[in-house]
Protein backbone atom coordinates (compact mmCIF):
# COMPACT_ATOMS: atom_id res chain seq x y z
CA UNK A 1 0.00 0.00 0.00
CA UNK A 2 1.08 3.38 -0.87
CA UNK A 3 0.19 6.80 0.74
CA UNK A 4 1.02 9.93 -1.88
CA UNK A 5 0.62 13.45 -1.33
CA UNK A 6 0.70 16.06 -3.83
CA UNK A 7 4.48 16.04 -3.42
CA UNK A 8 4.84 12.19 -4.26
CA UNK A 9 4.79 8.70 -2.22
CA UNK A 10 5.91 8.62 1.07
CA UNK A 11 5.19 5.87 2.79
CA UNK A 12 4.84 2.36 1.78
CA UNK A 13 3.75 -0.17 3.92
CA UNK A 14 3.07 -3.98 3.94
CA UNK A 15 0.08 -6.24 2.13
CA UNK A 16 -3.04 -5.55 1.11
CA UNK A 17 -4.72 -8.58 2.68
CA UNK A 18 -5.60 -9.28 6.06
CA UNK A 19 -5.21 -12.93 7.58
CA UNK A 20 -7.43 -14.10 9.42
CA UNK A 21 -10.78 -13.37 8.10
CA UNK A 22 -12.88 -14.93 4.99
CA UNK A 23 -11.22 -13.84 1.44
CA UNK A 24 -13.58 -13.82 -1.43
CA UNK A 25 -12.03 -14.11 -4.99
CA UNK A 26 -10.23 -11.00 -5.98
CA UNK A 27 -12.21 -10.15 -9.27
CA UNK A 28 -15.31 -10.07 -6.57
CA UNK A 29 -14.38 -7.97 -4.35
CA UNK A 30 -15.53 -4.20 -4.48
CA UNK A 31 -12.63 -1.81 -5.11
CA UNK A 32 -13.95 1.49 -3.11
CA UNK A 33 -12.00 4.77 -2.86
CA UNK A 34 -13.45 6.54 0.28
CA UNK A 35 -13.49 10.31 -0.70
CA UNK A 36 -12.88 12.92 2.58
CA UNK A 37 -12.66 16.05 3.17
CA UNK A 38 -9.46 17.50 5.67
CA UNK A 39 -10.76 14.46 8.01
CA UNK A 40 -9.42 10.81 7.49
CA UNK A 41 -6.82 9.91 7.48
CA UNK A 42 -5.38 13.63 8.64
CA UNK A 43 -7.61 14.50 11.38
CA UNK A 44 -8.79 12.88 14.34
CA UNK A 45 -12.59 13.12 14.94
CA UNK A 46 -16.45 11.33 14.49
CA UNK A 47 -15.80 11.03 10.31
CA UNK A 48 -12.47 9.68 10.65
CA UNK A 49 -13.38 7.21 13.23
CA UNK A 50 -16.32 6.14 11.67
CA UNK A 51 -14.36 5.55 8.48
CA UNK A 52 -11.81 3.90 10.00
CA UNK A 53 -14.13 1.56 11.56
CA UNK A 54 -15.62 0.75 7.72
CA UNK A 55 -12.64 0.15 6.17
CA UNK A 56 -10.98 -2.21 9.47
CA UNK A 57 -14.40 -3.79 9.62
CA UNK A 58 -14.74 -4.36 5.99
CA UNK A 59 -11.71 -7.01 4.96
CA UNK A 60 -13.75 -8.20 2.01
CA UNK A 61 -13.14 -4.53 0.37
CA UNK A 62 -9.86 -3.45 -1.18
CA UNK A 63 -10.27 0.25 -0.56
CA UNK A 64 -8.82 3.27 -1.65
CA UNK A 65 -8.75 7.00 0.08
CA UNK A 66 -8.76 10.29 -1.25
CA UNK A 67 -8.34 13.11 1.35
CA UNK A 68 -9.19 16.58 0.17
CA UNK A 69 -7.43 18.96 2.89
CA UNK A 70 -6.09 22.32 3.85
CA UNK A 71 -2.70 23.30 3.65
CA UNK A 72 -0.64 22.01 6.57
CA UNK A 73 -2.64 18.29 6.97
CA UNK A 74 -0.65 16.23 4.66
CA UNK A 75 0.10 13.18 6.76
CA UNK A 76 -1.78 9.97 8.58
CA UNK A 77 -2.47 10.83 12.06
CA UNK A 78 -4.05 7.05 12.06
CA UNK A 79 -2.56 3.31 10.94
CA UNK A 80 -3.84 2.80 7.78
CA UNK A 81 -5.91 -0.69 7.80
CA UNK A 82 -3.96 -3.68 5.70
CA UNK A 83 -7.28 -3.39 3.14
CA UNK A 84 -6.39 0.07 1.90
CA UNK A 85 -4.16 -0.48 -1.00
CA UNK A 86 -3.71 3.33 -2.25
CA UNK A 87 -4.13 6.88 0.15
CA UNK A 88 -3.83 10.37 -1.60
CA UNK A 89 -3.93 13.35 0.18
CA UNK A 90 -4.29 16.56 -1.95
CA UNK A 91 -4.63 19.97 -0.87
CA UNK A 92 -7.45 22.01 -2.55
CA UNK A 93 -5.57 25.14 -3.03
CA UNK A 94 -2.04 23.63 -2.87
CA UNK A 95 0.72 25.41 -1.15
CA UNK A 96 3.82 26.49 -3.09
CA UNK A 97 2.45 25.87 -6.31
CA UNK A 98 2.21 28.21 -9.65
CA UNK A 99 -1.42 29.03 -8.36
CA UNK A 100 -0.51 30.25 -5.38
CA UNK A 101 2.60 32.15 -6.48
CA UNK A 102 0.45 33.65 -8.76
CA UNK A 103 -1.55 34.56 -6.77
CA UNK A 104 0.76 36.13 -4.47
CA UNK A 105 2.12 38.55 -7.17
CA UNK A 106 -1.12 39.13 -8.56
CA UNK A 107 -1.86 43.35 -9.78
CA UNK A 108 -5.21 44.97 -9.36
CA UNK A 109 -7.61 43.58 -11.27
CA UNK A 110 -7.41 46.45 -13.49
CA UNK A 111 -3.54 46.40 -14.46
CA UNK A 112 -4.13 42.58 -15.71
CA UNK A 113 -4.08 41.48 -19.55
CA UNK A 114 -6.80 39.42 -19.83
CA UNK A 115 -6.66 35.85 -21.60
CA UNK A 116 -9.53 34.74 -22.76
CA UNK A 117 -11.33 31.02 -22.16
CA UNK A 118 -14.41 29.86 -22.79
CA UNK A 119 -17.95 31.64 -22.70
CA UNK A 120 -19.54 28.19 -21.16
CA UNK A 121 -17.37 28.40 -18.07
CA UNK A 122 -18.39 31.69 -17.28
CA UNK A 123 -21.46 30.11 -17.48
CA UNK A 124 -20.67 28.01 -15.30
CA UNK A 125 -19.09 30.12 -12.50
CA UNK A 126 -22.22 32.51 -12.68
CA UNK A 127 -24.41 29.08 -11.66
CA UNK A 128 -22.32 28.13 -8.92
CA UNK A 129 -22.91 31.71 -7.22
CA UNK A 130 -26.56 31.61 -7.93
CA UNK A 131 -26.49 28.23 -5.93
CA UNK A 132 -27.58 26.14 -9.08
CA UNK A 133 -26.71 22.93 -9.91
CA UNK A 134 -24.13 21.91 -12.74
CA UNK A 135 -25.11 19.67 -16.01
CA UNK A 136 -22.49 16.89 -17.51
CA UNK A 137 -21.18 19.06 -19.99
CA UNK A 138 -20.23 21.66 -17.02
CA UNK A 139 -18.62 19.45 -15.29
CA UNK A 140 -16.54 18.51 -17.89
CA UNK A 141 -15.69 22.30 -18.75
CA UNK A 142 -14.11 22.61 -15.11
CA UNK A 143 -12.40 19.48 -15.11
CA UNK A 144 -10.50 20.87 -18.57
CA UNK A 145 -10.31 24.49 -16.75
CA UNK A 146 -8.32 22.92 -13.35
CA UNK A 147 -5.55 21.61 -15.14
CA UNK A 148 -4.59 25.66 -15.69
CA UNK A 149 -6.28 27.48 -12.78
CA UNK A 150 -3.75 30.27 -13.53
CA UNK A 151 -5.37 30.77 -17.32
CA UNK A 152 -8.93 31.26 -15.50
CA UNK A 153 -7.93 33.65 -12.94
CA UNK A 154 -5.83 35.53 -15.43
CA UNK A 155 -9.05 35.47 -17.46
CA UNK A 156 -11.83 37.87 -18.41
CA UNK A 157 -14.22 34.90 -17.23
CA UNK A 158 -12.71 36.42 -13.68
CA UNK A 159 -13.52 39.70 -14.22
CA UNK A 160 -17.02 39.65 -15.81
CA UNK A 161 -17.23 36.94 -12.84
CA UNK A 162 -16.80 39.66 -10.39
CA UNK A 163 -18.63 42.10 -11.82
CA UNK A 164 -21.48 39.72 -11.38
CA UNK A 165 -21.17 38.81 -8.00
CA UNK A 166 -20.58 42.81 -7.24
CA UNK A 167 -23.88 42.99 -8.95
CA UNK A 168 -25.35 40.57 -6.62
CA UNK A 169 -23.68 41.77 -3.28
CA UNK A 170 -25.83 45.03 -3.68
CA UNK A 171 -28.39 43.47 -3.82
CA UNK A 172 -27.29 42.00 0.19
CA UNK A 173 -28.94 44.20 2.89
CA UNK A 174 -26.74 46.97 4.72
CA UNK A 175 -23.25 46.08 2.77
CA UNK A 176 -23.65 47.37 -0.53
CA UNK A 177 -21.73 50.62 0.41
CA UNK A 178 -18.72 48.45 1.67
CA UNK A 179 -18.73 46.32 -1.38
CA UNK A 180 -15.60 47.80 -3.43
CA UNK A 181 -14.98 46.18 -6.39
CA UNK A 182 -11.28 45.00 -5.94
CA UNK A 183 -12.80 43.61 -2.91
CA UNK A 184 -15.38 41.15 -4.56
CA UNK A 185 -12.87 40.36 -7.09
CA UNK A 186 -10.98 38.83 -4.50
CA UNK A 187 -13.51 36.81 -2.89
CA UNK A 188 -14.50 35.70 -6.10
CA UNK A 189 -10.79 34.59 -6.76
CA UNK A 190 -10.92 32.89 -3.21
CA UNK A 191 -14.08 30.97 -4.40
CA UNK A 192 -13.08 30.22 -8.27
CA UNK A 193 -9.83 28.62 -6.90
CA UNK A 194 -11.76 26.52 -4.54
CA UNK A 195 -13.96 24.97 -6.74
CA UNK A 196 -11.54 24.73 -9.25
CA UNK A 197 -9.20 22.92 -6.56
CA UNK A 198 -11.89 20.54 -5.54
CA UNK A 199 -12.45 19.41 -9.42
CA UNK A 200 -8.93 18.85 -9.67
CA UNK A 201 -9.60 16.83 -6.98
CA UNK A 202 -11.10 14.38 -9.74
CA UNK A 203 -7.80 13.48 -11.30
CA UNK A 204 -6.43 11.66 -8.73
CA UNK A 205 -9.03 9.79 -7.77
CA UNK A 206 -7.79 6.19 -7.58
CA UNK A 207 -8.98 3.49 -10.19
CA UNK A 208 -12.08 1.84 -8.66
CA UNK A 209 -15.64 0.11 -9.37
CA UNK A 210 -17.24 2.99 -6.87
CA UNK A 211 -16.29 6.15 -4.79
CA UNK A 212 -17.78 6.93 -1.66
CA UNK A 213 -18.03 10.53 -0.58
CA UNK A 214 -18.14 11.52 2.75
CA UNK A 215 -20.48 14.61 1.92
CA UNK A 216 -22.48 16.55 -0.57
CA UNK A 217 -20.50 19.09 -0.59
CA UNK A 218 -16.69 19.06 -1.86
CA UNK A 219 -16.59 14.97 -1.77
CA UNK A 220 -19.50 14.72 -3.65
CA UNK A 221 -18.93 17.95 -6.23
CA UNK A 222 -15.13 15.79 -6.62
CA UNK A 223 -17.08 12.47 -7.52
CA UNK A 224 -19.23 14.43 -9.73
CA UNK A 225 -16.73 15.45 -11.66
CA UNK A 226 -15.01 12.14 -11.93
CA UNK A 227 -18.20 10.60 -13.28
CA UNK A 228 -18.95 13.02 -15.55
CA UNK A 229 -15.34 12.49 -16.82
CA UNK A 230 -14.34 8.99 -16.23
CA UNK A 231 -17.74 7.40 -15.28
CA UNK A 232 -16.98 6.58 -11.95
CA UNK A 233 -20.16 5.90 -10.14
CA UNK A 234 -20.43 7.08 -6.28
CA UNK A 235 -22.29 6.74 -3.47
CA UNK A 236 -23.15 9.42 -0.60
CA UNK A 237 -23.09 8.97 2.67
CA UNK A 238 -23.81 12.66 5.10
CA UNK A 239 -22.61 12.63 8.17
CA UNK A 240 -24.06 16.05 8.60
CA UNK A 241 -25.96 18.32 6.85
CA UNK A 242 -23.93 20.74 4.84
CA UNK A 243 -26.20 23.42 4.93
CA UNK A 244 -27.09 23.95 8.27
CA UNK A 245 -23.46 23.40 9.20
CA UNK A 246 -22.01 25.96 6.94
CA UNK A 247 -22.46 29.11 9.19
CA UNK A 248 -19.99 27.70 11.29
CA UNK A 249 -17.58 26.36 8.68
CA UNK A 250 -17.52 30.37 7.29
CA UNK A 251 -17.21 32.12 10.49
CA UNK A 252 -14.92 35.21 10.43
CA UNK A 253 -15.63 35.54 6.83
CA UNK A 254 -17.54 39.24 5.98
CA UNK A 255 -21.21 39.13 4.52
CA UNK A 256 -20.29 38.91 0.44
CA UNK A 257 -17.98 36.09 1.26
CA UNK A 258 -20.45 34.25 3.29
CA UNK A 259 -22.94 34.63 0.71
CA UNK A 260 -21.06 33.64 -2.44
CA UNK A 261 -19.63 30.39 -0.34
CA UNK A 262 -22.59 29.20 0.89
CA UNK A 263 -24.03 29.43 -2.61
CA UNK A 264 -21.02 27.29 -4.16
CA UNK A 265 -21.83 24.72 -1.67
CA UNK A 266 -25.34 24.75 -2.46
CA UNK A 267 -24.45 24.23 -6.12
CA UNK A 268 -22.06 21.61 -5.09
CA UNK A 269 -24.38 19.81 -2.63
CA UNK A 270 -27.40 19.26 -5.61
CA UNK A 271 -25.13 18.98 -8.12
CA UNK A 272 -23.95 15.60 -5.94
CA UNK A 273 -27.31 14.85 -5.51
CA UNK A 274 -28.52 14.85 -9.26
CA UNK A 275 -25.20 13.04 -10.32
CA UNK A 276 -25.06 11.01 -7.22
CA UNK A 277 -26.40 6.97 -7.39
CA UNK A 278 -27.41 6.65 -4.07
CA UNK A 279 -27.40 9.22 -0.46
CA UNK A 280 -26.81 7.55 2.78
CA UNK A 281 -27.89 9.13 6.00
CA UNK A 282 -26.99 7.66 9.16
CA UNK A 283 -30.29 8.17 10.82
CA UNK A 284 -34.14 8.76 9.91
CA UNK A 285 -32.98 11.87 11.53
CA UNK A 286 -30.58 13.28 9.10
CA UNK A 287 -32.80 11.59 6.08
CA UNK A 288 -35.67 14.11 7.14
CA UNK A 289 -33.60 16.73 7.09
CA UNK A 290 -31.99 15.78 3.76
CA UNK A 291 -35.28 15.57 2.25
CA UNK A 292 -36.01 19.03 3.17
CA UNK A 293 -32.59 20.60 2.02
CA UNK A 294 -33.81 18.89 -1.61
CA UNK A 295 -32.09 15.74 -1.66
CA UNK A 296 -34.06 13.56 -4.19
CA UNK A 297 -36.11 11.01 -1.94
CA UNK A 298 -35.99 7.87 -4.13
CA UNK A 299 -31.83 8.16 -3.77
CA UNK A 300 -31.87 8.45 -0.06
CA UNK A 301 -31.48 5.41 2.35
CA UNK A 302 -30.70 4.78 6.20
CA UNK A 303 -27.92 3.02 7.30
CA UNK A 304 -27.53 3.82 11.08
CA UNK A 305 -23.60 3.94 11.97
CA UNK A 306 -22.17 1.65 14.14
CA UNK A 307 -20.34 0.88 17.26
CA UNK A 308 -17.83 -2.26 17.97
CA UNK A 309 -20.83 -3.79 20.85
CA UNK A 310 -18.18 -6.26 21.84
CA UNK A 311 -15.63 -3.43 23.02
CA UNK A 312 -18.54 -1.44 25.17
CA UNK A 313 -20.38 -4.42 26.98
CA UNK A 314 -21.37 -4.14 30.40
CA UNK A 315 -20.02 -5.52 33.62
CA UNK A 316 -21.62 -7.09 36.57
CA UNK A 317 -24.93 -4.85 36.62
CA UNK A 318 -26.48 -7.01 39.81
CA UNK A 319 -23.91 -5.37 41.45
CA UNK A 320 -23.75 -2.04 40.34
CA UNK A 321 -27.22 -1.55 40.89
CA UNK A 322 -27.68 -3.49 44.70
CA UNK A 323 -27.70 -0.42 47.01
CA UNK A 324 -24.92 1.76 45.33
CA UNK A 325 -23.48 3.91 48.06
CA UNK A 326 -22.36 6.71 45.49
CA UNK A 327 -24.97 7.17 42.51
CA UNK A 328 -22.54 8.28 39.62
CA UNK A 329 -24.01 10.18 36.30
CA UNK A 330 -21.32 10.59 34.02
CA UNK A 331 -21.12 11.69 30.46
CA UNK A 332 -18.22 11.55 27.44
CA UNK A 333 -18.42 14.52 25.13
CA UNK A 334 -15.68 17.81 24.35
CA UNK A 335 -15.93 20.59 26.46
CA UNK A 336 -17.45 23.40 24.47
CA UNK A 337 -20.82 25.19 24.74
CA UNK A 338 -22.94 23.32 21.84
CA UNK A 339 -22.56 19.86 24.65
CA UNK A 340 -24.05 21.45 27.08
CA UNK A 341 -22.22 21.12 30.25
CA UNK A 342 -23.44 24.44 31.78
CA UNK A 343 -26.78 22.83 31.20
CA UNK A 344 -25.21 19.23 33.45
CA UNK A 345 -24.43 21.75 35.60
CA UNK A 346 -27.37 23.41 36.25
CA UNK A 347 -29.36 19.46 36.27
CA UNK A 348 -26.44 18.69 39.09
CA UNK A 349 -27.63 21.90 40.85
CA UNK A 350 -31.23 20.25 41.03
CA UNK A 351 -30.32 16.89 41.57
CA UNK A 352 -28.43 17.60 44.75
CA UNK A 353 -31.39 19.31 46.19
CA UNK A 354 -32.98 15.97 46.63
CA UNK A 355 -29.98 13.20 46.56
CA UNK A 356 -27.42 13.76 48.68
CA UNK A 357 -25.29 11.16 47.43
CA UNK A 358 -24.71 11.74 43.84
CA UNK A 359 -21.84 12.89 42.12
CA UNK A 360 -21.26 13.97 38.24
CA UNK A 361 -18.71 12.74 36.02
CA UNK A 362 -16.96 14.76 32.85
CA UNK A 363 -14.72 13.17 30.64
CA UNK A 364 -13.25 14.83 27.64
CA UNK A 365 -11.28 17.48 25.86
CA UNK A 366 -11.22 20.86 26.94
CA UNK A 367 -12.58 22.36 23.03
CA UNK A 368 -13.16 25.59 24.40
CA UNK A 369 -10.97 27.08 27.08
CA UNK A 370 -13.27 30.01 27.84
CA UNK A 371 -16.15 28.28 27.94
CA UNK A 372 -14.63 25.42 30.70
CA UNK A 373 -13.46 28.20 32.71
CA UNK A 374 -17.23 29.65 33.00
CA UNK A 375 -18.04 26.56 33.73
CA UNK A 376 -15.84 26.15 36.47
CA UNK A 377 -17.04 29.22 37.82
CA UNK A 378 -20.73 28.03 37.38
CA UNK A 379 -19.62 25.09 39.69
CA UNK A 380 -18.25 27.21 42.19
CA UNK A 381 -21.02 29.19 42.17
CA UNK A 382 -23.43 26.60 43.11
CA UNK A 383 -20.98 25.12 45.66
CA UNK A 384 -20.50 21.81 43.90
CA UNK A 385 -16.90 21.15 43.22
CA UNK A 386 -17.28 17.80 45.52
CA UNK A 387 -20.04 17.37 43.26
CA UNK A 388 -19.30 18.02 39.55
CA UNK A 389 -16.20 16.30 38.27
CA UNK A 390 -14.26 17.01 35.28
CA UNK A 391 -11.38 14.20 34.23
CA UNK A 392 -9.80 15.43 31.26
CA UNK A 393 -9.53 12.95 28.09
CA UNK A 394 -8.89 9.41 28.28
CA UNK A 395 -8.06 6.72 26.06
CA UNK A 396 -11.12 4.20 24.68
CA UNK A 397 -10.19 1.46 27.27
CA UNK A 398 -10.87 4.22 30.31
CA UNK A 399 -14.18 5.17 28.14
CA UNK A 400 -15.44 1.27 28.88
CA UNK A 401 -14.40 1.44 32.34
CA UNK A 402 -15.79 4.63 33.14
CA UNK A 403 -19.50 3.88 31.11
CA UNK A 404 -19.02 0.92 33.55
CA UNK A 405 -19.47 2.62 36.65
CA UNK A 406 -22.20 5.29 35.17
CA UNK A 407 -25.65 4.80 36.94
CA UNK A 408 -27.45 6.78 34.51
CA UNK A 409 -25.72 8.89 31.03
CA UNK A 410 -26.94 12.42 30.65
CA UNK A 411 -26.54 13.72 27.17
CA UNK A 412 -27.01 17.21 27.57
CA UNK A 413 -26.11 18.30 24.30
CA UNK A 414 -27.59 21.70 22.68
CA UNK A 415 -27.35 19.97 19.14
CA UNK A 416 -25.79 16.49 18.03
CA UNK A 417 -26.28 14.77 14.83
CA UNK A 418 -26.00 10.55 16.15
CA UNK A 419 -24.07 10.63 18.99
CA UNK A 420 -21.76 8.00 18.99
CA UNK A 421 -21.22 8.05 22.70
CA UNK A 422 -24.71 7.20 23.63
CA UNK A 423 -25.03 4.35 21.21
CA UNK A 424 -21.62 2.97 23.54
CA UNK A 425 -23.29 4.22 26.54
CA UNK A 426 -26.06 1.82 26.05
CA UNK A 427 -23.99 -0.49 25.20
CA UNK A 428 -22.56 -0.47 28.41
CA UNK A 429 -25.74 -0.93 30.17
CA UNK A 430 -26.57 2.84 31.12
CA UNK A 431 -29.63 3.86 30.88
CA UNK A 432 -29.72 7.60 29.23
CA UNK A 433 -31.17 11.24 30.32
CA UNK A 434 -30.93 13.11 27.15
CA UNK A 435 -31.74 15.96 25.08
CA UNK A 436 -33.96 15.32 22.53
CA UNK A 437 -31.62 16.72 19.75
CA UNK A 438 -30.40 15.18 16.62
CA UNK A 439 -31.19 11.77 16.02
CA UNK A 440 -31.28 10.98 19.87
CA UNK A 441 -35.98 10.73 20.09
CA UNK A 442 -35.54 8.35 16.77
CA UNK A 443 -32.93 6.28 19.50
CA UNK A 444 -34.23 6.74 22.98
CA UNK A 445 -37.22 4.90 24.15
CA UNK A 446 -39.03 4.55 27.81
CA UNK A 447 -37.31 1.02 28.09
CA UNK A 448 -34.18 2.56 28.93
CA UNK A 449 -33.89 6.42 29.08
CA UNK A 450 -36.22 9.34 29.47
CA UNK A 451 -35.37 12.59 26.68
CA UNK A 452 -35.68 16.39 28.09
CA UNK A 453 -36.02 19.46 26.09
CA UNK A 454 -33.09 20.32 25.34
CA UNK A 455 -31.78 23.12 28.20
CA UNK A 456 -34.32 22.49 30.06
CA UNK A 457 -32.58 21.43 33.56
CA UNK A 458 -35.86 21.00 35.14
CA UNK A 459 -37.69 18.66 33.40
CA UNK A 460 -33.96 16.88 33.04
CA UNK A 461 -33.40 17.17 36.87
CA UNK A 462 -36.91 15.75 37.46
CA UNK A 463 -36.27 12.49 35.16
CA UNK A 464 -32.95 11.57 36.62
CA UNK A 465 -34.22 12.35 40.39
CA UNK A 466 -36.77 9.38 39.68
CA UNK A 467 -34.45 7.38 38.22
CA UNK A 468 -32.00 7.54 40.92
CA UNK A 469 -34.26 6.92 43.63
CA UNK A 470 -35.12 3.37 42.04
CA UNK A 471 -32.04 1.31 41.58
CA UNK A 472 -34.75 -1.61 40.38
CA UNK A 473 -35.77 0.36 37.68
CA UNK A 474 -32.62 1.54 36.36
CA UNK A 475 -31.12 -2.04 36.70
CA UNK A 476 -34.28 -3.44 34.57
CA UNK A 477 -33.22 0.07 31.64
CA UNK A 478 -29.69 -1.34 31.97
CA UNK A 479 -30.69 -4.41 30.04
CA UNK A 480 -32.96 -2.92 27.68
CA UNK A 481 -30.16 -0.61 26.78
CA UNK A 482 -28.11 -2.96 26.16
CA UNK A 483 -29.86 -5.32 23.67
CA UNK A 484 -31.19 -2.20 22.11
CA UNK A 485 -27.55 -0.84 21.41
CA UNK A 486 -27.13 -4.41 19.37
CA UNK A 487 -29.13 -3.06 16.69
CA UNK A 488 -25.55 -0.73 16.08
CA UNK A 489 -23.51 -2.92 16.09
CA UNK A 490 -20.63 -1.67 13.51
CA UNK A 491 -20.68 -5.22 11.77
CA UNK A 492 -24.30 -4.90 10.76
CA UNK A 493 -23.47 -1.28 9.17
CA UNK A 494 -19.96 -3.09 6.94
CA UNK A 495 -22.30 -5.74 6.01
CA UNK A 496 -25.14 -3.18 4.61
CA UNK A 497 -22.33 -1.17 2.92
CA UNK A 498 -20.82 -4.39 1.88
CA UNK A 499 -24.02 -4.76 -0.37
CA UNK A 500 -23.98 -1.29 -1.86
CA UNK A 501 -20.53 -1.67 -3.08
CA UNK A 502 -20.95 -4.84 -4.20
CA UNK A 503 -23.61 -3.42 -7.10
CA UNK A 504 -20.91 -1.86 -8.45
CA UNK A 505 -18.79 -5.31 -9.04
CA UNK A 506 -21.02 -6.94 -11.70
CA UNK A 507 -21.81 -9.36 -9.26
CA UNK A 508 -25.37 -11.19 -8.46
Amino acid sequence: MTVRNGRGAYLVSGPTTMTGFRRIEAYRRPTVTVVTEATYPVALGGVTTWVHRLIKYSPDVVFNVLCMTGQGRTEPVVEIPANVRDVVIQEIVPKGNKLRRWLDRMTPAHCLRWSTVSKTLQIVFERMVEGEPLSEPMLKELWKASKSPTNVLASSTMYELARYVHYLASQYEDECENNLFSDVFWVAVNVVSFVLGAAAGARRLPNCDVAHAQNSGVCGFLCSVAKAVRGVPFIITEHGILLRELDMRLQGFGKTARELFKECFRSMMFTSYEQCEEIIEISDYHAELALKQGAPEDKIKVIYSGIETWKYYPGDLERKYSEPEILEVGTITRIERVKGIDVLIEIAARTVEHIDNVVFHVIGPVEDKAYYEKCRKLVKEYGLEDIVRFHGPCNPDEVVKWLRRFHVFLLPSRLEGLPMALLEAMSCGCPVVASEVGAVPYIVDRNFGRTFRSEDADEAAKHLVRLLYDPELMFDMAHHAVERAKQYDVMRMCHNYFQEYYKYTGGD
